[in-house]
């Protein structure tokens, strides 16, 4: 019987490494989604919102690979939730300023700190340091964005 060593080893391409980490990324992070009143799917935008505060839909979608309307679907389950509140932007009435609430808040810290213990448990065994892996990451990332933007999307 083969085991998951064997599996990941044998993995030909460095996205098969990827797809593993998002994947059981994903696993572990489901078991404390329970908890809260967002999919996985809304998992990133909530970060964003927490991490961020100032943005317009536009920039949330473009950050989550997100189209718009899925986007403000989100937000409207937020909003039903009680994690946000959306209020028509002074300067431009077709926009709305985002903020979470303390129910938004409290969720976004629970997640972080399961989030940072994710982190700290895959990163604890490395011979460098997590700073240089996620420098190492961004340059493949930005790479691959880039790569995908001037080849394909003109």
């Amino acid at each position: 019987m083969i085991d998951y060593r064997e599996i990941v080893e044998d993995s030909p391409f460095i996205l098969c490494h990827f797809i593993t980490l998002l994947k059981t990324h994903d696993y572990y992070l489901n078991q404390f989604l329970k908890q809260t009143d967002i999919s996985l799917g809304q998992y990133y935008m909530l970060m964003y919102i927490y991490e961020n505060g100032n943005f317009n839909q536009s920039d949330i979608a473009k950050v989550c690979l997100m189209n718009r309307s899925g986007v403000s679907r989100a937000f409207k389950e937020f909003e039903k939730n009680g994690l946000i509140k959306r209020e028509v932007d002074e300067n431009n009435k077709r926009a709305y300023k985002i903020t979470l609430t303390q129910k938004g808040i409290d969720t976004a810290e629970f997640l972080q700190q399961k989030e940072n213990e994710w982190q700290e448990m895959i990163c604890e065994d490395l011979d460098m340091d997590i700073d240089e892996l996620k420098d190492l990451l961004e340059k493949l990332a930005l790479k691959s964005l880039f790569y995908n933007r001037e080849k394909f999307l003109g």
